[in-house]
């Protein structure tokens, strides 16, 4: 068992063995749904895992969170997470590919850091297998649910690989989720981004905004961790 302390945010997130732990990709997720966060804002965080991408902005003041998550394990380490930490974070156990238990158009927004490998990834872990391979869903299931789960206008974000952002972006105008602001993540300015972030609004005009590349060595990507979350 790994606890993560965010000290700003007074969240405390175990992360028990045999879960799939989260890392840099589920911070800067979180950090880049912040942005235009408003109180009143219902999250549902697709493949929650162990919650921390709907903890993180419940934290900062949401008003609900919903996650689905198809790994029993995950399922009851998001719960115990939300319990400790006062959070209404409603945790369902089930397939994001199958019909969600909510109406359509319940959320303002919602979350997805998908699995970013081909099915046929091998792992001696089962939750890594599923959290990390196209066999428990495709970027293409996550847009069909995040389009089903959105009220109009609402809001989608994304983490993925930036050699599947065809794919990615296809998916999403597919399931009228209009692409509207990309942003690359890389270690360093000298190389490739190995990360792309991702926001679409459900039934926006089209219109992309590139930001600028985020760095992992930057004084923004210190004040994510250090400023705005005091991860410890």
């Amino acid at each position: 068992m790994r606890t993560e302390e965010f000290a700003s945010l007074h969240l405390t997130v175990l992360q028990p063995d045999g879960v799939e732990r989260f890392g840099a990709d589920a911070i800067l997720l979180s950090d880049f749904a912040s942005a235009r966060l408003r109180a009143r804002d219902r999250l549902l965080d697709l493949g929650t895992g162990n919650g921390i991408v709907a903890l993180l902005l419940l934290a900062r003041g949401i008003s609900y969170a919903a996650g689905i998550e198809i790994y029993p394990p995950a399922a009851e380490a998001a719960r115990e997470n939300a319990r400790i930490n006062s959070l209404p974070l409603e945790v369902i156990e089930g397939d994001l590919r199958e019909p969600l238990p909510f109406p359509p158009g319940s959320f303002d927004l919602v979350t997805v850091n998908p699995p970013y490998f081909p099915a046929g990834v091998e792992s001696p872990l089962p939750g890594r297998k599923l959290a990390r391979s196209d066999e428990s869903c495709t970027f293409r299931d996550a847009a069909h649910a995040a389009s089903f789960a959105l009220s109009g206008g609402g809001r989608f974000y994304a983490v993925y690989r930036p050699e599947r952002l065809c794919d990615a972006l296809f998916a999403m105008r597919a399931e009228g989720l209009e692409p509207k602001r990309l942003r690359p993540v890389a270690h360093d300015a000298g190389k490739a981004p190995f990360l792309t972030l991702l926001e679409g609004r459900k039934g926006a005009r089209p219109g992309l905004t590139f930001e600028p590349l985020l760095t992992m060595d930057s004084p923004e990507m210190r004040e994510i961790y250090s400023g705005r979350y005091s991860a410890t």
